[in-house]
């Protein structure tokens, strides 16, 4: 009878024990299930600090494999190691730990932003045993939120241009006209030898052509920020690269910049808008200057090319200068980024140089780069 008793007491022990284990394989299956389907970032996180498993989306959102990933520092993960660290340990000590914009750093470098909440894992004897991070990846949000901040920026921007080129116009009617004023009074002046009136009515002309020039850009950028179609003209474009190069003589001189021209044989005629295209290439050369200026190198150079292709004519300006970073290759188009010292650089010029050049049809990119220089490539269709 004993027998009996101790033989159905061991089945019923087996038969609970068979039902406890397929109960905690159906929870497990249930939990892997579960991290492989979630949107968020989710793993645990060992009291030794290192991460004992990892769900398919923190995978594909930090790039890093799961089987890899298990048994490193969780700490790793995070661009501040040490704030995570502080956080991880602090849901032990009974914080309940939530950050926003929090970043991780992905294992190709660049920061994945997300809303993190972590929690405090026990035992069945009520033991902390472990924590869990759970993550929402809002990068994508975050970096919307900054291009939206960025074009308001810009609007401002555009606003502040709109006014400012009003205002230079009506100092440039004054010149102009002081000018015109200038040449009678030289052409009827007794007292001057025919070479000092030369010198002078050339000074004049040449003073004549900046303000027309500059009245010329201002309604240029005026129509720009007005978003105004370009309206068109045909001309040399080796005569505008020389013209633009004419603009930074002193500029060039004062710092030992050397110019030099590899054009294709003749002039090079074109149908475009020439003043949106000077703007852009008196920007580019500037760049340079600066750049070879940054060095510190003597005997700057600029090489100045140009080079038919299919439908359109490839501009290069390459130079001998600091060259750019590959980092910020991809950055040096974005408003408001800039390499150059602080008071020195706006971050607006290559943006706007790609904008015009876009609306012009054409593209702009930096085509190598190293520490002894770089080369940007305009390109801009024929007709």
């Amino acid at each position: 009878m004993e027998l009996t008793d101790s033989h159905r007491h061991w089945k019923k022990v087996s038969r609970e024990c068979a039902e406890s284990k397929s109960e905690q394989i159906d929870t497990e299956e249930f939990l892997k299930c579960v991290l492989r389907n979630t949107n968020d970032l989710v793993f645990a996180i060992g009291l030794d600090g290192v991460i004992v498993s990892f769900s398919k989306s923190a995978e594909e959102a930090l790039g890093y494999p799961g089987e890899e990933i298990k048994g490193k520092p969780s700490k790793e993960l995070a661009n501040d190691p040490m704030e995570f660290e502080r956080m991880t340990e602090g849901v032990f000590e009974g914080e309940v730990v939530s950050r926003s914009d929090f970043p991780f750093r992905h294992a190709d470098g660049h920061l994945v932003y997300c809303d993190v909440s972590i929690a405090a894992l026990k035992n069945a004897k009520g033991e902390f045993s472990a924590s869990v991070v759970m993550a929402r990846n809002i990068t994508e949000w975050k970096n919307f939120q900054e291009e939206l901040i960025r074009v308001d920026r810009l609007a401002e921007v555009g606003r502040t241009a709109s006014g400012i080129v009003h205002e230079i116009n009506n100092p440039l009617s004054v010149i102009n006209e002081i000018s015109g004023w200038m040449e009678v009074v030289v052409s009827d002046s007794e007292g001057l030898n025919d070479d000092d009136r030369a010198e002078l009515k050339t000074c004049i002309a040449k003073l004549g052509e900046q303000t027309t020039r500059c009245r010329n850009i201002a309604r240029d950028m005026l129509g720009f920020v007005s978003g105004s179609s370009p309206s068109g003209d045909s001309f040399d474009l080796h005569e505008l690269l020389k013209n633009s190069v004419s603009f930074l003589s002193p500029e060039l001189k004062s710092k030992d910049v050397e110019v030099l021209f590899d054009f294709v044989e003749g002039p090079l005629q074109m149908h475009s808008e020439p003043r949106m295209l000077e703007q852009v290439f008196v920007n580019l050369l500037t760049n340079a200057i600066h750049a070879i200026d940054e060095k510190g190198a003597r005997a700057g150079r600029i090489r100045i090319g140009t080079r038919l292709e299919e439908t359109s004519v490839a501009i290069s300006f390459a130079d001998n200068g600091m060259g750019i970073a590959p980092g910020d290759q991809k950055k040096i188009y974005e408003l408001f980024f800039t390499t150059k010292p602080s008071g020195k650089g706006t971050g607006l010029g290559l943006p706007i140089c790609r904008n015009i050049v876009r609306k012009l049809g054409g593209d702009i990119h930096v085509e190598s780069s190293s520490p002894d220089g770089a080369t940007f490539v305009v390109r801009i269709p024929v007709c």
